[in-house]
């Protein structure tokens, strides 16, 4: 799975990443940006961008047709879509604006979904199983340790140049979210973003109340471990089942059915006593000789999957505050710390010891950059 698999379901791109429902909430500034009275939403696209919504598609590559929702685009024309509508604005920071203006029910029944399971943990781990299906580009995991939790957003496929706009946004939009949700009664601790500043830096804390961050080992809200056993108050089983029900009848997925993604979710649940390529091949339902076949027929080997995981999960031990080299080493199944080094050094160009100084460092602009997230 890369840039170019259509993986990604058009009808969820459709539910919140359709400008003409996002940008008209601000209705003065786009009064301003683009001189027209914004009375019809629907001109939105036609007259700031100069499209309209079948061009605003075709763009981007993809043969839209009025009405269609059945079929996946990829990461590639995604951005595109993305491109198109920074380069017409002239706001290269329109991320963090579009999180700004993203309501839950801009997440369509996935949101709802979301916000209507018992605890904020559970809610967490419905977002986690959402985005896996729904943008497989990204994965969100929230995690809840003895000194803190956090919810962690990673880039699965590349969506350079603009892995900035889909972080900016999720991170603003889940932050939004959480303080409706907790109602004032918590703060989170930090923001944190994987990435040097960038020259807009000072406009992200327009939109975050607690401290942000940068070259941080991971993109992540953090907070207090209490939160993890929050009550949410819209909590109600029967409506989440009933969203989530509606959501796949009305959205097709098939990330699920792509092999090195099914392999690295199983690896990730074996965290240290990983599998044999047999054992795993046996647990996907094949040989080992049809799991080498198709994984070289996507590009990929056991190694290379195993390492992506083994990449992962360091930088989740590190994240959390862990310092013992020969701890992870031992936990991710490796002979010994200097096996580990080496492949770490092999992930990062940098060894772990390294590592380890430049994230105590002060967040100057001036840290190596952060872990390759390629998982």
């Amino acid at each position: 799975m890369d840039i170019t698999t259509e993986c990604i379901p058009l009808g969820h791109i459709q539910t919140y990443f359709d400008l003409r429902k996002s940008l008209v909430l601000e209705a003065d500034w786009l009064q301003k940006k683009s001189l027209m009275n914004l009375n019809n939403p629907g001109e939105i696209l036609e007259n700031i961008i100069g499209l309209n919504q079948e061009e605003f598609y075709r763009n981007a590559g993809i043969d839209y047709r009025p009405g269609e929702s059945d079929r996946f685009i990829s990461a590639k024309q995604t951005v595109a879509l993305v491109d198109q509508a920074v380069q017409a604005l002239d706001m290269p920071y329109l991320g963090l604006a579009m999180g700004n203006l993203m309501t839950i029910s801009h997440h369509g029944m996935a949101g709802v979904a979301a916000v209507t399971q018992p605890t904020l943990k559970t809610c967490l781990d419905t977002i986690h199983r959402f985005c896996m299906e729904l943008f497989p580009p990204l994965e969100m995991t929230g995690f809840v340790g003895d000194s803190e939790a956090a919810f962690v957003i990673d880039e699965v496929i590349s969506l350079a140049p603009y892995t900035h706009f889909f972080l900016e946004l999720n991170m603003v939009s889940f932050y939004n979210i959480f303080q409706h949700l907790v109602a004032g009664e918590y703060e989170l601790t930090s923001a944190d973003f994987s990435y040097p500043e960038p020259a807009w830096g000072h406009i992200y804390r327009r939109y975050f109340r607690c401290p942000v961050r940068f070259n941080q080992p991971q993109t992540c809200l953090r907070g207090s471990p209490e939160l993890g056993d929050y009550e949410l108050p819209l909590a109600n089983r029967l409506m989440a089942m009933s969203a989530e029900k509606n959501l796949f009848e009305n959205i097709p997925t098939k990330a699920i059915r792509f092999l090195p993604l099914r392999l690295r979710r199983l690896l990730v649940r074996y965290y240290g006593a990983f599998p044999s390529l047999e054992n795993a091949a046996s647990e996907l339902g094949m040989s080992g000789r049809t799991l080498r076949r198709k994984l070289a027929e996507d590009g990929t080997t056991y190694q290379q999957e195993l390492d992506r995981v083994r990449e992962k999960l360091t930088r989740e031990y590190f994240a959390r505050g862990g310092e013992s080299i020969t701890e992870v080493a031992l936990m991710l199944g490796f002979a010994d710390s200097s096996a580990f080094a080496k492949a770490f050094r092999r992930w990062t160009s940098m060894s772990p010891s390294e590592f380890l100084e430049r994230r105590a460092g002060p967040d100057d602009g001036s840290n190596a950059t952060p872990l390759n997230d390629n998982l």
